[in-house]
């Protein structure tokens, strides 16, 4: 008799733009994968909103061809962990049902609530308590805003939830948050792991329309039937809460260990570690988030990477079909030398968040002369968005030591470009695991140690192979040095037409 197959873990990332659904056996090895993407709408200069019901069925469509897929092979399934974008938020009424669009982080709508808060010192007291600096991508300034500027539709509201809220809600009836979510609120005391008072105080909500915060670990065996059968289960897997999308992504390509960095170069930008405890900036310019049961996740996130290299794609390549852009472009970048000629890209095309924090600063291309072409500009705009983190990384290193690996995640890594020159900008090891989707795979592998198929990240990491390993080279470590020092100089002297008074970035 043929003995059963282990389960699989199943881990679902709610992403921006895309859900991303994967099926992974105990190894490691994923079975099944699939995504599907949904729009963002725009209907305000400023406002990105997103139809959280367009987003749900996304979702489900995606998770019902993935496990077909898993019955398929003869396995079923043990757990489902959940990933998610943070720091949206989408009221709902009394029956759960939204009432009004799922405003996402891009949305800036409240970018007067956050320059209030910075200039009268009420965001140096929140980030105080939560770990979170004052952005308009927090929930936090979202909801002081809806309070000042749609009071009514404001009051009328049941609950104030995010998206993985309520598709947990949907399948299993509870209104849960794990702390890695409700960390990225600006609601949410990391300490003490509880909401706080001041700060839904300041946001102007009551706790009673907030649902109640959980471990990432919490697991719950209490799917609907009604969701369990429009998925085609016949048994009951564990639905895991799990984390972020960042501190998932962490889990997902090994980077759970004290001096190994997770870097995310995609849509948008991040670095962060893992910290056993707490660790706060003096200035509020990196976050601290919570990665699991026990410990936290300090870093910070950057707005200019992809989203800003298309925009100078399509400037400066228009006649390049928009599928082809980012290879040409790797391809005349790689032409030009480091330093790009002299050029230097400021790449903050949507404002930029750590460590700035400032939503209306802007970018620009320095240093062009009549010698320069499109190479060059494509070169400089590669090296900044590296640059961005790299200027997060600085203030990082107060706190935590010198890296020795970079792991990779993000489209942009998939070129050898960036790969290479993230090991020689960070003068680390830069490593791409061979997991491309890093938060789904987080997922599955957090409902795995929820679920006590994974003795904890560590064995998670264990599990990855490296598909590409990247040495910083020491000439080129030393060069980058220079075009590194030459940018910041560039961002310095920008910085005072958008802030008065310009926060310190090093001590």
């Amino acid at each position: 008799m043929k003995a059963l197959e282990p389960p699989v873990l199943v881990g679902v990332d709610l992403g921006t733009s895309a859900v991303k659904v994967l099926a992974c056996t105990p190894d490691g090895k994923t079975v099944a994968e699939a995504s599907s993407f949904y729009p963002l709408e725009t209907p305000r200069p400023g406002w990105v909103e997103q139809d959280a019901n367009v987003v749900y069925a996304a979702t489900m469509k995606t998770v019902h061809d993935v496990l077909a897929q898993v019955h398929l092979r003869g396995n079923h399934v043990g757990a489902i962990g959940f990933s998610s974008a943070m720091h949206g938020v989408l009221p709902v009424d009394a029956n759960g049902e939204p009432a009004g669009q799922l405003i996402t982080w891009m949305d800036r709508r409240s970018a007067d609530v956050a320059e209030r808060w910075r200039a009268d010192g009420t965001a140096d007291q929140l980030y105080a308590r939560t770990g979170a600096p004052i952005h308009p991508m927090l929930p936090s300034c979202k909801l002081r805003w809806l309070s000042e500027n749609e009071p009514d539709a404001f009051a009328r509201a049941a609950r104030f939830v995010s998206m993985k809220e309520l598709l947990v809600y949907r399948w299993t009836g509870e209104w849960l948050i794990d702390h890695g979510m409700a960390s990225g609120t600006g609601l949410f005391d990391v300490r003490a792991r509880e909401w706080s008072d001041r700060a839904l105080e300041l946001a102007r909500v009551d706790r009673a329309k907030l649902s109640r915060p959980v471990l990432p670990s919490t697991s719950l065996r209490s799917m609907r039937q009604t969701v369990a059968s429009a998925l085609g289960l016949a048994e009951q897997p564990a639905i895991v809460l799990a984390s972020s999308d960042g501190a998932l992504a962490n889990l997902g390509v090994g980077a759970v260990e004290a001096g190994e960095l997770a870097l995310t170069l995609g849509t948008s930008g991040a670095i962060r570690t893992v910290v056993d405890h707490t660790l706060f900036d003096d200035h509020g310019r990196t976050f601290c988030y919570v990665f699991d049961d026990t410990r936290y996740l300090v870093g910070g996130p950057t707005s200019s990477a992809g989203a800003a290299l298309n925009k100078l794609h399509e400037l400066f390549m228009s006649e390049v079909p928009e599928k082809d852009r980012f290879a040409r472009a790797v391809e005349l970048a790689s032409t030009s030398p480091p330093g790009a000629n002299g050029v230097t890209v400021l790449p903050f095309l949507g404002g930029e968040r750590a460590p700035y924090w400032l939503a209306e600063l802007r970018g620009g291309v320095l240093g062009l002369d009549l010698s320069h072409e499109r190479a060059d500009i494509f070169r400089a705009g590669f090296e900044s968005v590296v640059f961005a983190l790299g200027t997060v990384l600085e203030v990082m290193r107060e706190r935590v030591p010198k890296p020795t690996r970079i792991r990779l995640s993000g489209g942009l890594t998939h070129a050898p470009l960036v790969r290479q020159m993230v090991a020689d900008v960070f003068a680390a090891q830069a490593v791409a695991a061979d997991q491309d989707e890093a938060s789904a795979f987080g997922a599955a592998a957090m409902a795995g140690i929820a679920t006590g198929v994974y003795a904890g990240p560590e064995a998670v990491a264990a599990l990855l192979t490296p598909r590409f390993v990247h040495e910083p080279e020491p000439g080129m470590v030393e060069r980058y040095r220079e075009i590194f020092a030459r940018y910041r100089a560039c961002v310095d002297a920008v910085l005072p037409l958008y802030l008065a008074e310009p926060q310190p970035v090093t001590a």
